[in-house]
């Protein structure tokens, strides 16, 4: 500001006369009207630093802060009560998870098993041949397409680990893998590709 000149409004950026002025936070004159905030219902007093301009008006930090704040995804919190939810469910899926184990059902069909209906693909897990499908085709188990035990969630490290048979070309684009590495796997060491392919 040159020497004799009147100093301008942060808020519309004309001259701000004394008889005009008033004082902001931060020791900037603003012109009376500027500067309140024109957001309906507001009336917080800015500074400089905290004039925004939404539409033509002058808004203050906090109702700028409202307009533009991520409603949809509520910055990904999670309420407690859906926290709980969350943990109460996971428990009862593990749960069920280790009572089927125990009891022998199939993870398909949930109907018990037995030595001569069930083949047992991964270590406490017998499938019925009519239930051994891919996860993710539903391609039916034979010669030309082996079944591979392999985790369900590949990302979460720490989670427990949820095994699903997969054909060998779901499998390869699953897990980012040659399909004919695992053909040759399957060929190979056809009892332990399970094992192997976790």
């Amino acid at each position: 500001m040159p020497w004799g000149s009147a100093p301008k409004c942060p808020g519309c950026n004309r001259t701000v006369y004394p008889m005009e002025q008033k004082m902001a936070a931060d020791r900037k004159p603003f012109h009376t009207k500027c500067i309140t905030c024109q957001n309906e219902g507001c009336r917080n007093e800015m500074t400089a630093r905290t004039v925004h301009k939404y539409e033509g008006y002058n808004i203050c930090g906090k109702c700028h802060e409202s307009i533009f704040m991520s409603r949809d995804y509520n910055d990904g919190k999670e309420t407690m009560a859906e926290r709980k939810k969350r943990e109460e469910e996971e428990a009862k899926a593990r749960e069920r998870l280790e009572k089927a184990k125990r009891e022998r059902r199939c993870p398909e069909c949930d109907k018990k098993t037995t030595d001569k209906d069930s083949e047992m693909l991964a270590p406490d897990l017998y499938y019925h041949p009519g239930c051994i499908k891919c996860s993710l085709c539903f391609r039916e188990s034979g010669e030309d397409a082996p079944m591979i035990m392999a985790a369900r969630d590949v990302d979460d490290v720490f989670a427990q680990e949820i095994l699903e048979p997969y054909c060998k070309f779901c499998y390869a684009k699953k897990y980012k893998t040659s399909a004919i590495k695992i053909a040759e796997m399957v060929e190979i060491a056809p009892e332990i590709a399970a094992a192997i392919a976790v």
